[in-house]
């Protein structure tokens, strides 16, 4: 119960347990208070009404925070599934990584290419025509504000301070397509560091360093390009400036040697296998949480429309059935419904499965966000985790509304229980009073007339 709920109870307790009586000495004091507790307990039955409901209402909202969190564990075992499909299941490997490597950079075909590296190429370098014994703080040029040409393009740099090294840091930040490195060409006794510039491209690519007045670099050398072919296609070769290249959608190789390697991409459901323990486990911790609020000795949701809810969305998550290919369904990977309603996994169902059956499998999984069994589960616990819409945070939005609504009743009620206990206490005091001067004069009558009736005897 929550802590305004407590206090409510305290505060209407109290109201019934006045800390004082009826005053006055008549012999119906107690009957007249008695008469002010049962008219009290009777006009505070509404209020005791609605403290059993803030009850209610705290032991559902509790229950309903804690199927909430289920199935956000249960969404989350899908995200988790959804990053072992697609491009994270694909994996390539090299016959002979001296010549190639490989990189999965999208959703590749599963498939072995062959790769024919006839030539690495060269890149062009250029280096600078002076030298400085102190790089930290002297440098090639005096001037703030340098010219740097590659091939056809132009950049504007500008060192952060007068020295060589400032110099270079600020080519290699100007996102021009060089490499900048200063270099000792001296002894360690007499050191004479120049500047060299080096292109990330392949071939002859031209290079120069303008200081306004002057070109600062010299002994250039132009390069070369690389060529490469691809399941012997074309028979000339391809050319390439870069050492990276594309060979198919979603598939890289970075030339590293001459000759002829494979490249094998294949697709592996090693992680989803992990994850769809996590699943599975989700999933019976939230059926068994739901579970507990039904039937006649359920929990506090039992027979709340939130609660078939989540059946539905459950049900709807484990009955998705696939279109074409050789897997369709859960149970081809090992996940089974039983018949308490709960599921199990066969870890063995994955490993079994051929090449073909594996790309299939990834096919139906999909992902969170581009179809298969992944956006559909994900849809359908949507309905219940969305936190704006779905059921948890609408009922638990009602549910705080109702309490807030059964507190501000509760003040009001306490308030109206008060003031009747104030008056109903003035009023049976003043009648207690008034009862116990009638008594008291009906006393002195009845001692009187004794009296008289003694003393006279002509009476008796």
């Amino acid at each position: 119960m929550s802590t305004s709920s407590t206090s409510s109870t305290s505060n209407a307790l109290s109201v019934l347990a006045p800390q004082t009586s009826t005053t006055g000495t008549s012999t119906y004091s107690s009957e007249l208070q008695a008469s002010v507790t049962r008219a009290l307990e009777i006009a505070s039955l509404p209020m005791q009404t609605l403290q059993n409901d803030e009850s209610t209402i705290s032991g559902q909202t509790s229950e309903l925070s804690t199927l909430g969190n289920l199935f956000d564990s249960l969404q989350t075992s899908l995200q988790s599934i959804s990053s072992g499909t697609g491009s994270s299941a694909l994996s390539a490997s090299v016959g002979d990584s001296t010549i190639v490597s490989a990189d999965i950079t999208g959703d590749a075909l599963p498939g072995t290419y062959s790769v024919d590296v006839g030539s690495l190429g060269a890149t062009s370098s250029a280096e600078s025509t002076a030298t400085v014994t102190d790089p930290t703080t002297e440098s090639i040029s005096s001037s703030g504000s340098f010219t740097l040409t590659v091939g056809t393009s132009t950049y504007t740099i500008e060192p952060a301070s007068t020295s060589l090294n400032a110099l270079a840091s600020a080519i290699n930040s100007s996102g021009a397509g060089v490499q900048a490195e200063v270099v000792n060409l001296g002894s360690p006794t007499a050191p004479a560091y120049q500047l060299d510039l080096q292109s990330t491209a392949l071939g002859s690519v031209a290079l120069q360093l303008n200081d306004g007045t002057n070109n600062l670099l010299g002994n250039f050398v132009g390069g070369s390009t690389g060529s490469y072919s691809v399941n012997g296609q074309p028979p000339g070769g391809i050319t390439t400036s870069s050492s990276t290249v594309t060979i198919a959608p979603g598939l890289n190789v970075t030339l590293e040697g001459e000759g002829t390697t494979t490249v094998t991409v294949s697709s592996s459901l090693n992680s989803v296998s992990t994850e769809l323990s996590s699943f599975v486990n989700a999933y019976n911790a939230a059926y068994a949480e739901v579970e507990k609020n039904t039937g006649q000795n359920g929990g506090a949701l039992t027979g709340d429309s939130t609660i078939l809810s989540m059946q539905q969305a459950l049900q709807q998550m484990i009955s998705y059935t696939g279109s074409g290919g050789s897997i369709t369904s859960l149970a081809q990977l090992g996940v089974e419904y039983t018949a308490q309603g709960t599921l199990t996994l066969d870890s063995s169902a994955i490993s079994n499965l051929s090449q073909s059956q594996i790309n299939d499998a990834l096919t139906f999984l999909g992902s969170t966000s581009s179809g298969g069994f992944l956006q559909a589960a994900g849809n359908a616990l949507d309905s219940i985790t969305d936190p704006s819409t779905g059921v948890v945070a609408t009922e638990t939005q009602t549910l705080s509304s109702q309490n807030t609504n059964d507190q501000t009743q509760i003040t009001t009620d306490q308030a109206q229980l008060a003031q009747m206990q104030t008056t109903l206490q003035t009023q049976m005091a003043q009648a207690n009073a008034l009862i116990a001067t009638l008594q008291s004069q009906s006393t002195l009558l009845q001692g009187l007339f004794q009296y008289d009736t003694s003393d006279n005897p002509n009476l008796g």
